[in-house]
């Protein structure tokens, strides 16, 4: 099925259809909820209600860019709605805490590893900012506006992930002695 097909079943609420956009994007989606929640099985639920918000919103879809990508946005969407009723960012991360110099270089290396395993170690604010800054590529301002956070916070943050990330994978290049996070 083309990709018009798939909209146009999902339009008119076709089963068959919506099935297959489920198997086709289903997966996908799925590791971005996993990124995002700490157990699978919220992980799952929220890749469920991402089918529910595709299938209900089918009509706003404007075909500005990619449909997978509609759906991807849609999944990131459900799980910080979720996320947000759930997560204080601002007790998460204290300035102390964080002693790291603005280095990218940490987000392409943990891209190279699993980063589901990866991400697990992180409390859940640190988490969702690190995915959206260095996984889905929003920028702070767009951060702090979808969180409902400030961009220092924001900025906070993703450093702390940086740091406990780097700590726990990466402790062998560094020449601490010890590990207070």
């Amino acid at each position: 099925m083309t990709e018009a097909q798939l909209i146009s079943g999902c339009q008119q609420q076709d089963r068959k259809t919506q099935h297959q956009v489920y198997s086709t994007f289903g997966a996908k989606v799925l590791g971005i909820c996993k990124r995002y929640m700490k157990d699978r099985e919220r992980a799952e639920e929220m890749a469920m209600n991402t089918f529910l918000t595709v299938f209900q919103k089918i009509g706003q879809y404007k075909s500005e860019g990619s449909f997978e990508g509609w759906i991807l946005r849609i999944a990131v969407n459900c799980c910080l709605m979720e996320l947000r009723k759930k997560t204080n960012f601002t007790n998460e991360v204290t300035p102390e805490n964080i002693a790291l110099p603005d280095n990218s270089a940490t987000d392409t290396i943990v891209l190279e590893g699993d980063i589901e395993q990866m991400l697990k170690i992180l409390p859940e604010g640190a988490r969702i900012v690190f995915n959206l800054y260095a996984i889905e590529g929003y920028k702070h301002t767009e951060i702090a506006q979808e969180l409902g956070i400030s961009e220092g916070t924001s900025k906070s943050q993703l450093n702390y992930a940086r740091e406990k990330l780097k700590k726990a994978f990466f402790s062998t290049h560094s020449p601490k002695t010890q590990s207070h996070g």
